[in-house]
């Protein structure tokens, strides 16, 4: 099975070369053989969460091949968001957070929400993982995968490597991941540079951001061929 990811985008109505790289971003995603089974967008669609803002995502976002999923960072606004997707992109109703499971390809893929009102660090709630435990143990043994936008552990290199409001909020997230030994790895953006671990005895990967001008750390020089996207092929 095979994943694109998109992450970080931040489109903005004061920067329009944000708009111009989630385009490209799509077109190349597009250009993929084979093509991806599916494509998740792990949060920070937009930089202010405005309505305007979102409209400039959709469109761009539903020229994509494959079926897409998005899930909230901490820039978008989730009521919003909700509004925006609502339908094919956010397959749950009912539930005050962006959080749900797809069942209908070889590997589920579970979204979490990890926006947290108030603050641009993120958070699990004890609602948010209860409902996660359910998420993954619907599932039984089929693989899955997880994505969410703040990873729940220390990135080094960066300013402030501890990116969650709490030590126990991110503990008890790692905690209900690595009880469910269906879960094939973690999928997470917000930094803004590439990183690869493992945590809960699983893989992690953060992907750098979309938005070009956000990029951190040590930058390779930047093409027309620059991938704003990242692929993930799973047995």
């Amino acid at each position: 099975m095979r994943i694109a990811q998109i992450s970080d985008t931040h489109i903005s109505l004061t920067v329009p070369s944000r708009s111009l790289d989630l385009a490209r971003c799509v077109d190349q995603v597009n250009a993929l053989d084979p093509l991806p089974d599916v494509v998740v967008h792990s949060g920070d669609i937009t930089h202010e969460g405005l309505v305007e803002e979102y409209e400039i995502a959709k469109r761009q976002l539903q020229r994509l091949k494959a079926p897409f999923f998005v899930l909230p960072g901490n820039k978008d606004n989730r009521e919003v968001l909700m509004e925006a997707f609502c339908g094919p992109a956010i397959p749950r109703n009912g539930f005050p957070f962006v959080q749900y499971a797809v069942d209908n390809f070889p590997v589920r893929i579970v979204c979490v929400d990890t926006l947290s009102v108030g603050s641009n660090k993120g958070d699990v709630c004890a609602d948010r993982r209860e409902d996660l435990e359910g998420l993954l143990a619907a599932g039984g043994a089929k693989p899955a995968v997880v994505f969410m936008h703040h990873p729940p552990f220390d990135v080094p290199g960066i300013p402030d490597p501890f990116q969650f409001l709490s030590r126990g909020s991110a503990e008890a997230t790692l905690e209900v991941l690595g009880r469910h030994k269906s879960v094939l790895g973690l999928f997470c953006g917000h930094i803004h540079r590439p990183l690869s671990t493992e945590v809960a005895g699983m893989p992690a990967r953060v992907m750098t951001a979309g938005a070009l001008d956000l990029r951190k750390g040590k930058q390779e020089p930047v093409s027309e061929e620059t991938p704003l996207f990242e692929v993930h092929d799973l047995d």
